[in-house]
């Protein structure tokens, strides 16, 4: 009990201890009430989540009225809060959902409605309403929406199924107003039947007459059909013979005719050839003599066609030669006028170039003008500048600084002689105290100073003569290159540099400066000689700041040393001067040749007008030519023209002299053979006018008998007409008879069928009768029946209650009730057990990290004591945690309907948890630690604190029974909300109870464990080290 007390005034006593305890109590409820009220209920507020809606739906006709899936569905959403919709355009949804903007868009496409109305098609589809959802931003947001748009399609389904069957609805309605017509029609027709009945009757009878005079008709055809065969044989016979005649009748009178038509030619004949005849005599002498004058100048004709036929050869020849030239003249001329617009372009350009040269001559005349200036006055500055060189090359001043040159080595040795004097003496300086302070400030200031910026002054002056010599030796040895303009600006620029540097006086004040810094250092030698004499009468112990000013003034020298040119420096001045004097033979050959090229400048001065005039003599004559242009190119593509219409007409040209050609050695190669016919020709005539007097005898005499022939010939071409048209009118009546007799003969067989077959058919109309009164007796009874079944039907469908309560219930035809054998008020009272759990076993593990749990209070006392100590203090903290978790949280909203319950596995949990966790950190240290929080973690995937444990793998519900927190989470869940029963609270705090010994006992034997091992008070946690001291 003593230890137990001095474990309780050791956390009074200890500030820190008492905070860290206190502030763990209350770390279990901090841990719940933060994460509880961040999901306390979000599925009561999911009409904040947005989800855009997009409506591409057209409106269609269906059954006589409007539907519009879309605009339904948005006007039902805007009285909907299950979700927070909105209702944009496409391209924003898209955006939106990218900008993270909407958790989900649905999408009603434009073609919804019509989908929906093709229900009653043959081919229907089915709605496709799109949504589409972004897991990535939430996934419970997902789900969330993914329940919704379930929800909107279930509504949708459900308008769209009680508009089917309203549409229905109206059908039936339609259909039993239909019914009511067709009875009514039945009726009618039921009395139409009766009427029928009776006809039949009368019909029947009238039936059996007409078979008896169709069945007398049928026997006496046969007889008939014979008959009028032999009548059309016969009537065959004499169309024959009659259409023999007739085919005759049209030779005979056609010969007549002809006859008739050719003795009338033939007496008119004869009298034209006895005329003939006697002119043919008359003309045959005329002809007789003309012939034999053409006999007589054959031989003119033949040697005419002769001469004609060598002309035409040599015209072909000639057409050949001419044709060739027009092709060669219009290749010329078409590359003439190809080139016109060349020569346009050319000449604009001649002329615009003229302008630009008028130009350029009065600018090249401006800037001769001022080169000749230039050079003049260049050429009046080559003596100064000969001079100038002169002087530098001779100037006492270089040779001053050779002469300098050997005396700074040995300034430099004396530099070097005094510091190393000095240093030998340092010892000693301490005598410099005993002399005037005013003499060494004098030393160490005044003169160091002059003779420091009288080197500087050497120096700089030598270095800046030596970069202007240096760069003008440059400019003259790359100056090759340039004109004689150029080499001779720059170096006049250098020289006159190198001119005004040192007849600037620098160099003389540097040497001078040199000189007198020299007698500074000999002074200075001298004085240091008097302060080494008397340096062994100084007392060292009181020369200190002596020391001090000689290490002073020994800096300074070190400075002026490094201020001093160096003796190559003062040899590349010298081969500097050198090379300058060698190019001053250059420099006068630069200035002769400035001379001479003023010269040549003012020729060129003297003649710029006159080739000023002569540039605006040729832009005026240019200007004349371009304007004369546009007329030359017009007449080159006239004369083009031409020569192309020429070009093409010269191959018809030489075709013709080439058919002339070749006609005339045709006519001259036949000449012979119209000489010989024109001589066969001259023997023929002289024959025939011979006999011409016999011929008109014979004529006259054929003329007379022609003319009786002529006579009685037209007597009998008179009776032909009358005889013809007798034989003609016999032949059609004969032929109009025998085919009557065919086509009677032909249709006899048909006749006798149709005989038959009407007997027959009478004969079935007879037989048949009684059946056919029979059911016409039917058929009206029949329709009395479907008239009574019609009313009866049109009576029970219009008597169907089809309102819209039928259409919402064919739309909806179940109702789901739900009914709650216990209720959870939200997310947060259902999660509520879970995080309670997981913040008290959270809880212990902090408390056993802050607090030193291997501590002992008091030295000397058992295990058991030992274990008490700290069991106590656990337990106290265990419980506190869980009554001050548990009670705040329900005095911050969480409501159980068994308070009693929720405190009693609140505490047995929490320690459970404590004794867990002070196990495993008293026998394991920092490792018992860590394996408490991977406790931690088994447990909050294997306690079912979330989701069902039916959905967990295997692994989780393998170790599920055996987790402390899995029985806590069922009895804070039976304390909160009920439904589990009050015996699974009874068995979860018995088994954390349970586990609390058996953790306590497995802590009293570690604590046994470490005393015996002497590890009691030993702990790994650095920041809890001072704790862990013994108290006295």
């Amino acid at each position: 009990m003593k230890m137990i007390a001095n474990e309780w005034k050791f956390i009074g006593k200890n500030r820190l201890i008492l905070i860290s305890v206190l502030a763990i109590m209350i770390i279990p409820f901090l841990y719940s009430i933060f994460f509880l009220k961040s999901v306390w209920n979000p599925y009561g507020e999911t009409q904040h989540l947005p989800v855009a809606v997009v409506n591409n739906d057209q409106p269609v006709k269906y059954q006589g009225q409007t539907m519009s899936v879309g605009d339904q569905a948005v006007k039902s959403l805007k009285k909907d809060h299950q979700l927070g919709w909105r209702f944009v355009s496409e391209k924003k949804a898209k955006q939106g959902l990218k900008d993270k903007k909407y958790y989900t868009i649905v999408t009603f496409p434009k073609d919804t409605s019509k989908n929906a109305a093709s229900v009653l098609s043959k081919n229907p589809k089915k709605m496709d309403i799109q949504y589409e959802t972004n897991g990535s931003l939430n996934y419970i947001g997902e789900v969330i929406s993914q329940i919704g748009a379930t929800g909107l399609n279930e509504k949708i389904r459900q308008t769209i199924i009680k508009a089917y069957a309203d549409a229905t609805f109206q059908q039936v309605k339609k259909v039993g107003k239909g019914m009511n017509t067709a009875a009514k029609g039945a009726k009618t027709l039921s009395k139409g039947q009766k009427t029928l009945g009776t006809g039949i009757d009368t019909y029947t009878a009238y039936v059996s007459q007409v078979n008896d005079g169709v069945q007398t008709m049928k026997m006496s055809v046969g007889p008939l059909s014979s008959g009028v065969g032999k009548l059309a044989d016969g009537g065959k016979t004499l169309n024959d013979g009659l259409q023999t005649l007739n085919g005759k009748t049209g030779q005979l009178s056609s010969g007549v005719s002809q006859l008739a038509d050719g003795s009338n030619q033939l007496v008119s004949g004869s009298g034209q050839v006895a005329s003939g005849v006697r002119s043919y005599t008359g003309a045959v002498g005329t002809l007789n003599s003309g012939i034999q004058t053409l006999n007589g100048s054959t031989g003119q004709l033949a040697n005419g066609v002769g001469q004609l036929a060598g002309g035409s050869g040599t015209l072909a020849n000639g057409v050949q030669s001419y044709t060739g030239a027009v092709g060669t003249l219009n290749s010329g001329i078409q590359t003439l006028n190809g080139q016109t617009g060349a020569l346009s372009s050319g000449v604009n350009q001649l002329a615009g170039g003229s302008k630009s040269l008028t130009t350029g001559v009065q600018d090249y005349t401006s800037g001769v003008a001022q080169i000749q200036t230039g050079l003049n006055t260049l050429s009046s500055k080559n003596g100064e500048l000969l001079s100038t060189l002169n002087s530098i090359s001779n100037n006492s001043t270089l040779d001053k600084i050779s002469k300098l040159a050997p005396e700074l080595p040995d300034v430099m040795n004396s530099v070097t002689a005094t510091e190393t004097a000095m240093n030998a003496a340092a010892p000693s300086i301490a005598a410099l105290s005993n002399m005037n302070p005013d003499d060494l400030n004098q030393i160490n200031t005044d003169q160091l100073s002059q003779l420091q910026a009288a080197m500087k002054g050497t120096t700089g002056a030598v270095s800046a003569t030596q970069t202007q010599l240096q760069a003008a030796l440059d400019q003259a040895n790359a100056s090759d290159g340039k004109s004689s303009d150029e080499k001779l600006n720059a170096l006049k620029t250098a020289v006159a540099g190198v001119n005004g540097q040192l007849s600037s006086g620098q160099v003389q004040a540097a040497v001078k400066g040199t000189n007198d810094g020299a007698n500074s250092i000999n002074d200075l030698s001298t004085k240091l000689g008097t302060v080494k004499a008397s340096l062994g009468k100084v007392d060292v112990s009181k020369t200190q700041a002596a020391l001090t000013s000689a290490r002073d003034l020994m800096n300074k020298v070190d400075q002026i040393k490094g201020g001093m040119p160096t003796q190559q420096e003062l040899a590349d001045i010298q081969t500097q001067s050198a090379t300058l004097k060698q190019k001053l033979p250059e420099v006068q050959q630069y200035v002769n040749g400035v001379g001479a090229a003023a010269q040549g400048v003012n020729k060129l001065a003297a003649s710029s007008s006159t080739l000023q005039n002569g540039a605006t003599a040729v832009s005026n004559g240019l200007g004349q030519l371009d304007g004369q242009v546009p007329a030359l190119t017009n007449g080159i593509s006239a004369i083009a023209s031409g020569a192309n219409q020429i070009n093409s007409n010269s191959t018809a040209l030489v075709n013709g002299a080439n058919q002339l050609n070749g006609g005339l050695g045709q006519l001259n190669s036949q000449v012979p053979a119209l000489t010989n016919g024109v001589a066969q020709l001259a023997n023929g005539s002289s024959q025939i006018t011979g006999n011409s007097a016999a011929l008109v005898s014979g004529a006259d005499q054929v003329s007379a008998g022609n003319s009786q022939l002529n006579g009685g010939i037209g007597q009998l071409n008179a009776q032909v007409p009358q005889l013809v048209g007798g034989v003609q009118q016999l032949a059609n009546g004969s032929y109009q008879l025998s085919g009557g007799l065919d086509q009677l003969n032909s249709q006899i067989p048909a006749l006798t069928d149709g005989v038959n077959q009407l007997a027959d058919g009478t004969s079935q109309l007879n037989s048949n009768s009684p059946a056919l009164k029979d059911g016409t007796k039917k058929l009206v009874t029949g329709s009395v029946k479907l008239s009574d079944a019609l009313g009866k039907g049109a009576d029970q469908v219009n008597a169907m209650p089809l309102t819209s309560k039928t259409s919402d219930m064919f739309s909806a035809p179940t109702k789901l009730t739900h009914k709650s054998y216990s209720k959870v008020a939200n997310y947060g009272h259902a999660l509520a057990p879970y995080v309670l759990s997981v913040a008290l076993y959270v809880g212990a593990i902090v408390f056993n990290f802050a607090y030193p749990i291997r501590k002992v209070s008091m030295s000397g006392q058992s295990a058991t004591a030992w274990f008490f100590s700290k069991t106590t203090i656990g337990l106290v903290v265990a419980v506190v945690q869980a009554v001050a978790e548990t009670g705040l949280m329900m005095l911050f909203g969480l409501s159980a309907d068994h308070p009693g319950q929720m405190f009693a596995v609140s505490i047995s949990f929490s320690i459970a948890s404590m004794f867990l966790v002070m196990f495993l950190s008293m026998l394991l240290d920092n490792p018992g630690r860590f394996i408490a929080m991977v406790l931690l973690m088994l447990q909050l995937g294997g306690s079912g604190g979330t989701f069902p444990m039916q959905v967990t793998n295997g692994f989780y519900n393998a170790i599920h029974p055996y987790l402390p927190m899995t029985y806590s989470i069922l009895g804070l869940r039976q304390g909160l909300t009920s439904g589990l029963g009050n015996d699974t609270v009874t068995q979860a705090v018995g088994l954390l109870l349970l586990m609390a010994v058996i953790f306590a006992v497995l802590l009293w034997l570690s604590m046994l464990l470490l005393q015996r091992m002497h590890l009691q008070g030993f702990s790994q946690l650095d920041d809890n080290q001072k704790l862990q001291d013994v108290e006295k």
